[in-house]
């Protein structure tokens, strides 16, 4: 099942860089929203939707459909209903 997801990120972010390549090594596709990289204008709109979607504004913000996490790779294999087994 394919979801819509978000990422919330900073460029010299060291974690979200942890984010974009997990979302890759797990091949989901994201949106990415480079907050400090958007000109002033888009930069206060992307902020005015990250408040709304987490209130204390922190990065990295993953979306996934309606659900909010930070990165704790646990939670978004979940979210993203990842296979969690790692037998081979």
């Amino acid at each position: 099942m394919h979801k819509r997801v978000r990422l919330y990120s900073l460029s010299t972010c060291p974690v979200c860089k942890k984010v974009k390549e997990f979302l890759k090594n797990n091949s989901v596709e994201y949106d990415l929203i480079e907050v400090d990289t958007l000109d002033s204008g888009e930069q206060w709109l992307a902020m005015k939707e990250l408040k709304k979607i987490n209130h204390l504004e922190t990065f990295p913000t993953v979306v996934v459909e309606t659900a909010v996490v930070g990165f704790d790779e646990e939670s978004l294999r979940k979210i993203l209903e990842l296979n969690t087994s790692y037998d081979t």
